[in-house]
């Protein structure tokens, strides 16, 4: 599960982008939260553990397991309830859990950082690691998309926002380490807003009760020689509400939004050093855009005015 700052209205908020070779936050999913618990997940990820529904009556399908060099990797498990598969499952947005495993998916929730991951690069491909034991019959999945507004897997209605996507099928059992590669197919010509990742021990909702697929180190693959690997980061973003303005980075140049917790935009204009903000106490959503229009920043700030 991804970790949030605490907010008061004097803190500063920072947030840090790659320029070049963007990649999954934690990866090689080496850094891991409430380990030994039932909602053991690496941070950034989430599993039916923290699903936006039934997390309590779900049964825990993700564990930390050794990884392939060193650190650790993420094992996923089928297990049934009440004769329904429950799928092993790990994502960086949210799980939407269903009695009807034909009504559960993934998604990104843009409203919210803890559920999502902002992403405005073009990767080449999806690479990365995993040993798999299906029981007989079964198969697994890993995909990622690149999308903008909200993205779901499935879709369900949500391909209008589709930017890319990358999807390689497990089928063939091993019980050593092996490397997969898989190219990302384009849709739009634009550059995304968030990327997407699931990874599915079974074959959705007709999953086999004890298949196991352990998953590691994925990676984004460029081969644009213009776009390095480096982590050089870009400048940080400060902002925050105080004495009813809102106060932004003076190196900034493009324009910012206001959204408020019912997801309407209530103020949105050029970003200066400060603008008035009279809206009152509460949690808003303040997205900062480039003079392109590419989202680069979002954050949910506490208003204390």
């Amino acid at each position: 599960m991804k970790k949030l700052l605490q907010l008061s209205s004097f803190c500063v908020f920072i947030f840090s982008a790659h320029l070049s070779a963007q990649q999954f936050q934690n990866g090689h999913l080496d850094e891991w939260e409430n380990v030994g618990t039932a909602t053991e997940e690496p941070e950034n990820w989430s599993s039916l553990k923290t699903a936006d529904a039934l997390a309590s009556s779900a049964p825990q399908v993700l564990f930390r397991d050794a990884g392939r060099l060193g650190g650790y990797a993420a094992r996923l498990e089928v297990k049934s309830v009440f004769g329904i598969p429950a799928n092993g499952i790990i994502t960086n947005g949210r799980v939407h859990a269903d009695f009807n495993p034909e009504n559960g998916y993934v998604y990104t929730e843009p409203m919210d950082p803890q559920w999502h991951t902002l992403f405005t690069h073009r990767p080449d491909s999806l690479v990365g690691w995993l040993k798999y034991a299906p029981q007989s019959g079964d198969k697994g999945k890993v995909e990622v998309i690149l999308h903008t507004n909200e993205g779901r897997l499935p879709f369900n209605g949500y391909e209008q926002n589709l930017v890319a996507r990358a999807r390689y099928d497990i089928t063939q059992a091993s019980s050593d380490w092996m490397r997969f590669s898989v190219p990302f197919q384009y849709f739009a010509a634009g550059n995304p807003e968030f990327i997407l990742a699931t990874v599915a021990a079974g074959d959705s909702t007709i999953a086999k009760n004890g298949t196991l697929l352990w998953i590691d180190d994925l990676e984004l693959i460029y081969n644009d020689p213009t776009v390095g690997t480096s982590d050089q980061l870009i400048p940080d973003y400060r902002v925050y509400f105080f004495s009813q303005q809102i106060h932004f980075p003076a190196h900034f140049v493009g324009n910012y939004e206001v959204i408020d917790a019912l997801g309407r935009t209530i103020q949105s204009g050029a970003v200066l050093p400060s603008v008035p903000f009279s809206q009152g106490v509460g949690i808003y959503v303040v997205r900062l855009r480039d003079v392109d229009g590419s989202l680069v920043w979002d954050r949910r700030l506490y208003s204390g005015d």
